[in-house]
């Protein structure tokens, strides 16, 4: 016998995915999708609180970001679970803001967890109060990356998901200005400088595909 039913809303930018997506997620009686949105911006005017169970988000919308929009979204609504869907690891993302947030985040990558089934899994383990983090596939990180500690980690973590300043001094309780002190160090140990692109763009990059930064031109 089916329990309760899981409530998702699904945010996903590209139709054919989230169309893919939904009827997954759907195969499982435990789960339905009751939205099935393009953006940050649909999903802030058609989300109301304590209607849905569990956000499956993008970590990259054309309109915005999955952090963001999940932030946003458990700030209307703590019990909301938040599950960040992306095409690589972003497991280091949602350990940043396990202490940060009213209930555990969760990450899939759709990259290592094709399986619908599993992914419908992930979201019950997300309602039932779970931090689930999927199989995933930890990014090789350049050097100076590896030598950030644990909070330039989080900064630069938040940057390169396309968080302003203040967004990420929100999310991991800190002011400001710890941020921006802590990405200077970051973009010296990086070496993120150059004429054409923005150190923190070229440091984003290195985050990202775990590569050294490159300056254009």
């Amino acid at each position: 016998m089916v329990g309760r039913v899981v409530r998702v809303a699904l945010v996903v930018d590209e139709a054919l995915p989230r169309a893919a997506l939904a009827q997954g997620l759907e195969t499982d009686p435990r789960v339905s999708v009751v939205h099935r949105l393009a953006g940050r911006r649909e999903a802030l005017d058609r989300v109301e609180p304590r209607t849905v169970d569990v956000l499956v988000v993008e970590d990259a919308l054309d309109d915005g970001t999955g952090v963001e929009l999940g932030l946003r979204l458990q700030e209307r609504d703590p019990d909301l679970a938040v599950l960040l869907l992306s095409g690589r690891d972003a497991s280091d993302v949602v350990l940043a803001l396990r202490d940060r947030v009213p209930r555990p985040w969760s990450h899939v990558s759709r990259r290592a967890c094709p399986d619908p089934g599993a992914l419908a899994r992930a979201v019950v383990a997300a309602a039932d109060g779970q931090a689930v983090l999927g199989p995933g596939e930890a990014p090789a990180r350049a050097p100076g990356v590896a030598g950030l500690t644990r909070a330039q980690t989080a900064v630069l973590a938040l940057v390169a998901q396309g968080l302003s300043n203040r967004a990420v001094a929100r999310a991991l309780g800190l002011s400001p200005r710890s941020v921006e002190n802590h990405l200077a160090v970051v973009y010296r140990a990086l070496g993120a400088a150059g004429p054409d692109v923005s150190p923190r763009v070229l440091a984003a990059l290195a985050y990202r595909t775990g590569g050294p930064p490159r300056a254009a031109g």
